[in-house]
């Protein structure tokens, strides 16, 4: 189970800057108002996946390799050598939702694609946004979530089974977890009015990098939490409200709708 400190801490926006105070006052987002509730832990692993002896059911396994297979064939990269597919995430452990993915890695070196692992990694990401966007696939009320893992990327979910070996490689313990959960809705509350502030400046030149230096200040504050805490840090517990709630597509979708708008040209001129 999780224990909840929920001591409160003093809240200080950074985000003031030109706006009259009484205006910002109204659309400022408090961190008591970020709903934690789905932060917790259950007494069993999902029973939709899993069987009471903690063993994933074979219709499970059959269905999730042959999503794997047709992920590695759409995705042109058949001809290359993976490790495993893994069964990870918040479904392979006890801290899974309604709303959880499944998530399903395939594993493979990159550099048998180029030493260039950006490149690869980026091209690799981009074929798991258009399977996704084409194919949203279900498996008993959850979305398969693809994702194609270098062989040399740190791993750290405490929940990893082996769709290949069909065993665990790393199997969850139902723990109790203390997670100060003031300071998630702190640190979140104060990246969500971040966000919302950016909107004021889609009409400035270097808006495309504020919104990627946002992007790349979140990624790696969640990559310190893994690093240094786990799964259950503050800084990813941080990164997931702000993906359940919609800010970091938010985020993605003023990007996308900027440059639209940057590279159009709708007037008719003769």
């Amino acid at each position: 189970m999780i224990e909840m400190n929920n001591n409160p801490r003093k809240w200080s926006s950074k985000f003031w800057r030109t706006k009259d105070i009484s205006e910002v006052l109204k659309e400022v987002i408090e961190p008591e108002a970020v709903d934690v509730s789905t932060i917790k832990m259950n007494d069993t692993l999902c029973p939709l996946l899993w069987d009471s002896n903690g063993e994933l059911k074979p219709e499970i396994r059959k269905i999730l390799l042959k999503n794997a297979k047709a992920f590695i064939d759409f995705s042109d990269v058949e001809n290359l050598k993976f490790n495993d597919v893994v069964l990870t995430g918040s479904l392979a452990n006890y801290n899974y939702t309604e709303d959880s993915d499944i998530d399903v890695h395939i594993i493979l070196d990159f550099n048998q694609i180029s030493s260039n692992k950006d490149f690869v990694g980026a091209f690799l990401k981009l074929k798991k946004q258009l399977w996704s966007e084409k194919l949203p696939i279900q498996v008993k009320g959850h979305e398969v979530e693809m994702y194609f893992q270098d062989a040399n990327e740190p791993h750290h979910s405490s929940g990893t089974y082996s769709l290949i070996k069909n065993k665990w490689l790393r199997k969850p313990i139902n723990k109790i977890i203390n997670i100060d959960m003031g300071d998630v809705q702190l640190k979140a509350s104060d990246i969500m009015n971040h966000i919302d502030e950016l909107e004021d400046d889609m009409n400035e030149k270097n808006f495309v990098k504020k919104v990627d230096r946002l992007k790349d200040k979140i990624k790696k504050y969640r990559q310190h939490g893994l690093d240094e805490e786990g799964e259950f840090s503050v800084e990813n517990l941080v990164f997931k409200i702000l993906r359940n709630t919609g800010y970091l597509k938010k985020l993605n979708d003023m990007k996308d709708e900027f440059l639209t708008d940057e590279l159009s040209l709708n007037e008719f001129t003769r």
